[in-house]
């Protein structure tokens, strides 16, 4: 399954979430026509950032994603939905990790395959000045997600440091910044982190 994110016509409003499937994953051009995920995640707000948690702890697939009236004032949600990319129910909203301010972005969650911990991008106090990457852990899927941690030096910078991506192996998080050093604009950054779960960017 590939999710994606589009304005295009005859969605619920804003930007929606889609779903294309393919029934023979070593053929990388049989995607099937895009669905739309319906109300259950899509409303007339802006919905964007779908990270799909497919091998949870549990063996359920949630799917993650950030929702606002805008692209700034997002809060992060996730809705349950099955391995066929069929959703299970109304998304909900991460209260541990979204903060309800107009003025604040919870965006882009990514999750470690055992989903037991989560990145994201806040702007929020305890940031360097725009938006930083932050994180998160829980014991088990079935938790809450613990008080966020902000990811400081040198993942963090005054810059903006946004779109954080976790590699399948939990070891490289893959960003856009716009930092000093640059070649334009916001560039893709890279940091992998030792077995001891220590950052070496």
């Amino acid at each position: 399954m590939f999710f994606f994110t589009s304005d295009r016509p005859g969605g619920q409003g804003s930007n929606d979430i889609y779903v294309a499937r393919r029934a023979d994953k070593s053929d990388d051009l049989s995607w099937g026509p895009a669905t739309n995920l319906g109300p259950d995640v899509n409303t007339a707000d802006f919905e964007a950032g779908e990270f799909y948690l497919q091998s949870g702890e549990d063996g359920s697939a949630n799917l993650y994603f950030s929702r606002g009236p805008d692209s700034v004032a997002l809060d992060i949600y996730y809705a349950p939905v099955t391995t066929d990319g069929e959703t299970r129910g109304p998304a909900i909203l991460v209260t541990e990790l979204s903060d309800l301010s107009p003025t604040i972005t919870d965006a882009h969650p990514s999750l470690r395959t055992d989903g037991r911990e989560i990145y994201f991008y806040y702007n929020r106090a305890g940031s360097f000045g725009a938006s930083d990457l932050w994180r998160s852990t829980r014991r088990s899927v079935h938790e809450p997600w613990a008080t966020p941690e902000h990811l400081g030096a040198p993942l963090s910078t005054t810059a903006n440091d946004v779109q954080p991506t976790l590699s399948y192996s939990g070891r490289t998080l893959v960003f856009a910044s716009t930092r000093a050093g640059e070649l334009g604009g916001s560039d893709i950054w890279m940091s992998t982190r030792t077995p001891s779960g220590k950052e070496a960017p």
